[in-house]
């Protein structure tokens, strides 16, 4: 009844990889795991997951010689897995969901037949400085829609989809870069009806390097455009033009601005 999806490419570490799988093996409801590595790897890593396969604790294991990005790898994989499976979790390597994270989302989902994709709240902690910070999410359908305009309205590595979620959108477009925000504005868009839980469901890692990475004009432009696009669809007005405008300066700030905004300004 319910499937992980997780990409693997080669800057994860194993040792963050085997915390993520540990999660999983250790949850209050289980779940098959779907894992597609996204081009060449570390043979540490590589070894590690063919022995995970054989050991029966992966239920499917892609590879393949080429980085297709993020977007990529989990369609490949939910072309596998919405033939067969209710519900479609997602998972990133180098996190580590909480130990009922999926029993408590699939009892949502199955109590609310109306919610087709449903996250959470997230515990983002710092390896460089062993900070630790709670992210929230708004709850309902409507806060989400509008929250468009100043964030990401839901945390991607929280996300447990109904599998009929793809029915009406499609799958991602691995043509962006921000595939998850895409993918929530094609869904509202659509009256698809999504929801978080009000509690922490996944513990991110995250570093110093993070807000250094983020200095990136083509995804920049790219999220500026996507909140173009939700303006004009959700009739934001001209605040949402000015919000997504600030967003794409923000991308190219120095890192101490982004370092300041992204704790003070996240919930």
């Amino acid at each position: 009844m319910i499937a992980v999806i997780m990409a693997v490419y080669r800057n994860d570490k194993l040792d963050y990889l085997k915390d993520a799988l540990e999660s999983l093996y250790n949850q209050t409801l289980k779940a098959d795991i779907f894992i597609q590595v996204d081009g060449e790897i570390p043979l540490e890593l590589s070894n590690y997951l063919n022995q995970e396969l054989m050991n029966g604790h992966l239920t499917f294991l892609g590879m393949h010689d080429t980085n297709i990005g993020l977007a990529g790898s989990l369609n490949e994989l939910l072309q596998i897995v919405l033939l067969k499976y209710t519900y479609i979790v997602r998972m990133d390597a180098d996190d580590i969901s909480v130990h009922s994270r999926i029993e408590k989302q699939v009892q949502f989902l199955e109590n609310h037949k109306n919610i087709h994709a449903l996250g959470g709240w997230i515990e983002e902690f710092n390896m460089d400085t062993n900070q630790v910070q709670t992210i929230t999410y708004g709850e309902k359908n409507d806060v989400l829609k509008s929250n468009l305009m100043k964030r990401n309205p839901m945390a991607h590595v929280t996300i447990c989809f109904r599998n009929s979620f793809f029915d009406t959108i499609d799958l991602y477009d691995s043509s962006k870069s921000n595939e998850d925000l895409d993918l929530w504005i094609r869904a509202l868009k659509k009256d698809i009806k999504l929801h978080n839980l009000q509690e922490i469901l996944v513990r991110v890692r995250t570093s110093n390097a993070f807000f250094s990475r983020r200095k990136n004009i083509k995804r920049a432009v790219e999220v500026m455009y996507l909140k173009f696009d939700a303006t004009k669809a959700f009739h934001f007005g001209l605040r949402g033009y000015v919000y997504a405008f600030l967003h794409f300066l923000l991308f190219l700030s120095p890192t101490w601005i982004k370092q300041y905004i992204y704790k003070n300004f996240r919930g």
